[in-house]
């Protein structure tokens, strides 16, 4: 994972790597120095010393921090880098204790960047080390007989209980949250592939969606258009030879046009439905039984197929999603027996079944094999719309006994 990466790299981000964090860090260590400059001022009467160098070497500490600690508390860089800030650290805190036993008091300032600059076991070497660093410089400035000593001894005596366990809790706080800082950033990234694969998958699923729509309403009506137009070049066939044709024949042929004019009004208000809204414009100025029979009605007109519409007296109120779906299943079901059935006779049934809604399309054509591969949009699509909607679809043909088409939907 991304959030475990920097360990296997010597990086770990902690949580003090923010702007604001490293704010708090800069007054913590500049005030801890200024802090114990005045205690090495406070103590000289009690413990002379040389206060200005003193006050030189804290203020050294305070100066090599900004100049070179900044980059130990972005990351910890374990390397010669932070071996040779530390050492520089360490000297100016010798330094320091040299001149004024008061100097001691920056102790909590270095503990902490040597444990946030080196790796765990050397940063805890290194503490018990500076540690033992006010008994040593004590014995060597005052000798054995020193009174500073045992107070020199009591501060390395706690330190050295204490420093272990602050650096420890330093260190695992620092980790975890660095830890979980990268996890929360590794989560962000996901979303926002999350959100990018879902808008792929969104935008797919509309082209699927409008190739439906398009299918299901101008290809038809199209479809309509050119079979209604070869029929009419059947019909004036004589005139093309020469021979008037006869009053029968122009009388169907004008009708013809008629269907023609209609279905190409019909597709020119349902394409620029598509462009407003992509709702189906027949059920927008009546009900869905309505513009099921005004399907039927259009194809009994256009072929001369006997086409019986049943519905239910009382249906009920049905979302518009449900509507489209049962309407686009019709349609497809129609266009289907237009083009491939032969039928002479189509049975249309609309009810109601508990919280069912069923939708029948019968026709007695000459089947197809219904196992079979279906190549288009047709009926792969429309039991996809269907299944959209939580429905299902059973198709059933067997040659020569035609097919029928059988959709439930919730209600």
């Amino acid at each position: 994972m991304h959030g475990r990466e920097p360990a296997r790299s010597g990086r770990m981000p902690l949580y003090w790597n923010s702007s604001t964090w490293r704010r708090l860090w800069d007054v913590y260590l500049i005030g801890g120095c200024a802090n114990a400059i005045l205690i090495v001022v406070l103590l000289d009467r009690y413990s002379p010393g040389n206060r200005l160098g003193a006050a030189a070497a804290l203020v050294g500490i305070a100066v090599w921090y900004l100049a070179f600690g900044h980059e130990f508390l972005e990351t910890r860089a374990f390397g010669p880098r932070a071996w040779v800030f530390c050492a520089g650290l360490i000297g100016l805190y010798v330094a320091g204790l040299y001149f004024a036993p008061g100097a001691v008091a920056v102790q909590p300032m270095v503990y902490p960047l040597l444990f946030m600059s080196l790796p765990l076991t050397s940063a805890v070497a290194t503490a018990l080390l500076v540690n033992v660093l006010p008994i040593a410089l004590t014995v060597v400035a005052y000798g054995a007989d020193s009174p500073l000593l045992p107070v020199a001894a009591a501060i390395s005596l706690v330190a050295l209980v204490m420093s272990p366990i602050i650096g420890v809790s330093m260190v695992w706080i620092g980790t975890q949250s660095g830890e979980q800082a990268a996890l929360l950033d590794e989560l962000a990234a996901s979303r926002e592939e999350v959100a990018r694969l879902s808008r792929e998958a969104g935008t797919a699923a509309e082209r699927a969606r409008l190739a439906r729509e398009i299918h299901d309403t101008l290809a038809q009506g199209f479809a309509s258009i050119v079979a209604l137009a070869q029929t009419i070049e059947f019909e004036l066939e004589p005139e093309a030879e020469g021979l008037p044709p006869a009053a029968a024949q122009l009388d169907t042929a004008r009708r013809h046009i008629d269907l023609v004019r209609t279905a190409a009004q019909e597709n020119l208000v349902e394409a620029r439905a598509m462009v407003t809204e992509l709702m189906p414009t027949a059920l927008a100025r009546a009900t869905l039984v309505e513009s099921i029979r005004r399907q039927c009605t259009r194809l009994a007109d256009e072929t001369d197929i006997d086409v019986t519409v049943t519905a239910a007296p009382e249906l009920p109120q049905m979302l518009t999603a449900v509507e489209v779906v049962l309407l686009r299943t019709t349609q497809e079901a129609l266009t289907n027996i237009r083009k491939h059935a032969a039928a002479s006779q189509v049975q249309v049934e609309l009810s109601q079944a508990d919280d069912v809604i069923r939708l029948l399309v019968a026709d007695n054509g000459i089947g197809f094999d219904a196992d079979g591969e279906h190549i288009g949009f047709g009926l792969p699509g429309m039991r996809e719309r269907v299944a959209q909607i939580g429905g299902a679809v059973e198709i059933t043909s067997t040659s020569g006994t035609g097919t029928s088409v059988l959709v439930e939907v919730p209600a």
